[in-house]
């Protein structure tokens, strides 16, 4: 049995100190638990349904988690929404301690939670709702037609997205959501090798 890796790319290690010279402890929890519940939302999914993490990467792109064998249509989508319901669990719990306790990062913690699942939900690959898209299009209308059909969808998505940010940065609130936007139009995967791929971000 092939034995699982983690890969850190060197982009994400300078981030990682980066942040950690920046911000203060609670504040790094706060950006590290939302992702930490998100990541092992979905490997929890992989070995409920007896699969085998091969790899999980960080980059500065993100993060991605390769698993091996084929649990059917049903077990990827359900493998790619697991990432998204244990972000929005941790961030229902985080916000109920956070508000009980008085702890304000633990508040903050639960907004970035939220923001990040629904975010992940987008159906733009190589968020998991495109994954989901991308798996369920294909079972439904076949692999030539679902690539079409993930394609235009991740096209709309990123031109929304960095639409609407490129109104918030005139107005003065920030140019995350426009690179957000960019991110997904020039850096999604939009090929059918998703599809057959087992590979969750």
């Amino acid at each position: 049995m092939k034995e699982s890796r983690i890969d850190v790319s060197a982009g994400a290690a300078l981030l990682l100190a980066l942040l950690v010279f920046l911000l203060t402890g609670e504040e790094l929890l706060a950006l590290v638990l939302p992702a930490a519940a998100h990541e092992l939302g979905h490997l929890a999914a992989i070995l409920a349904l007896g699969l085998q993490p091969r790899r999980f990467s960080a980059s500065l792109g993100g993060f991605s988690l390769d698993y091996a064998g084929d649990p059917g249509t049903l077990g990827h989508v359900g493998i790619a929404a697991a990432g998204p319901a244990a972000g929005l669990l941790y961030a229902w719990a985080a916000s109920r301690l956070g508000t009980s306790s008085g702890r304000d990062w633990l508040c903050l913690s639960a907004g970035i939670s939220l923001l990040l699942s629904l975010f992940n939900l987008l159906p733009a690959l190589p968020l998991d709702g495109g994954q989901i898209l991308s798996r369920l299009s294909a079972a439904a209308l076949g692999e030539e037609r679902g690539t079409r059909l993930c394609r235009i969808t991740q096209l709309t998505v990123a031109a929304l997205l960095a639409a609407a940010g490129g109104i918030l940065l005139l107005r003065g609130k920030g140019a995350a959501l426009l690179l957000m936007g960019i991110g997904l139009l020039f850096g999604g995967e939009t090929t059918p090798g998703l599809v057959k791929k087992g590979i969750i971000r």
